[in-house]
């Protein structure tokens, strides 16, 4: 009894360190991508092809067409954004080689902070983290800035994780994260080995642990894009026996990440309703174009903001990461610090500008 509630204890301390974060969170940091554009060459004095989608006569006036002006998708932009966003959503192999055993359980909260590059443009001339992201909200008016012009520099994810050891030196994870100042969440697993436990003795104990895995994380709370990460990795660790049934353990190892981005549709002109404008009254069924009731000055149809609807180019990136940590452990509490870093530079992805990326992390649980 008196374990268990020690135990109730420790998770509720490590709880409480992500019930702020939750609370505390206004979304600035919310994906939007249909901000990330690139206006069409030669747009009129003082339009952009957003305003020209929300009054195509203007242009028609000037004797110019407002299909011409359509907004381009900015897939430099992109590609950086879901580069830094799949780093920090990456399954952190945050553990020792050794697992829990076949009996045993552990239950931790992470915290986990990534460093990304908000003042950094894309080779389009974009600054990503200041279009792709939504920023404040105007409290008198209720309504969101156009930019985000102080983004975030930390990506902050809180997770709660449980380790359940299994036969022949495997271990499950399973995993659900939130992302502070966001509505987005992160859920995945790993699956690792650790080759030989139990089975060494004498002088092979002296040896350190070693393990392989792999794990799978994917993003949820937006429909404008899909994110998910996979990783395998090699971990090396060393208990060190400490006094009083405490335990230090240093590991280190080595990741390969991969990031997969796709693109949901996405309207660049969330403001215009391209149905109404059109004053839509069906499909041509000889060309498949869209009908309007509705005209234009010079007789077209005002079906312009149907162009402005469109998907990125897809993302498939690597990285290759280091991992060194130190894992406290006092009976059954669980304490523990990784940091995991680029080992090479992101440049090597084409098109990809930002500088090595690092994620610092802390855990505490209980173990059983």
């Amino acid at each position: 009894m008196r374990t268990t509630r020690r135990a109730l204890t420790v998770l509720a301390v490590a709880a409480a360190t992500l019930a702020p974060a939750v609370a505390r969170a206004d979304s600035g940091m919310d994906p939007t991508p249909e901000r990330l554009v690139l206006q069409p060459p030669n747009l009129p004095p003082g339009q952009t092809c957003q305003s020209i989608a929300g009054d195509p006569a203007s242009v028609v006036a000037a004797g110019q067409r407002p299909q011409d002006f359509s907004c381009a998708p900015d897939n430099l932009g992109f590609r950086n954004y879901i580069s830094e966003m799949g780093f920090a959503i990456a399954p952190s192999a945050f553990h020792p080689a050794r697992t829990t055993g076949v009996g045993g359980f552990a239950l931790t909260v992470d915290a986990s902070y990534t460093r990304i590059s908000p003042g950094r443009a894309s080779d389009s001339g974009q600054l990503y983290w200041h279009n792709g992201t939504r920023g404040s909200v105007d409290p008198n008016s209720n309504r969101t800035s156009i930019v985000n012009n102080d983004p975030d520099s930390i990506l902050q994810i809180y997770t709660l994780k449980a380790r359940k050891g299994l036969p022949f030196g495997f271990e499950g994870v399973g995993a659900l994260g939130y992302m502070a100042n966001t509505s987005l969440w992160v859920v995945g697993g790993d699956l690792r080995w650790a080759l030989m436990e139990g089975f060494r003795t004498g002088a092979l104990g002296l040896l350190p642990d070693v393990s392989i895995g792999g794990g799978v994380r994917t993003l949820t709370g937006t429909s404008k894009f899909y994110l998910t990460t996979a990783a395998v990795d090699v971990k090396l660790s060393k208990p060190i026996p400490l006094a009083d049934s405490a335990e230090l353990t240093v590991h280190l190892g080595f990741q390969r990440l991969f990031i997969f981005g796709d693109s949901g549709v996405v309207d660049s002109t969330p403001n215009v309703d391209p149905l109404a404008q059109c004053g839509w009254n069906g499909v041509d069924p000889q060309t498949g174009a869209p009908t309007c009731r509705n005209k234009l000055p010079n007789g077209a149809d005002a079906s312009t903001d149907f162009s402005n609807n469109f998907t990125f180019d897809r993302v498939r990136l690597h990285r290759n990461r280091g991992l060194f940590g130190l894992t406290y452990r006092y009976e059954f509490i669980h304490l523990g610090s990784q940091i995991a870093f680029d080992i090479s530079a992101p440049k090597e992805n084409p098109g990809i500008v930002g500088p090595r990326q690092w994620t610092l992390s802390f855990e505490g649980g209980v173990h059983f």
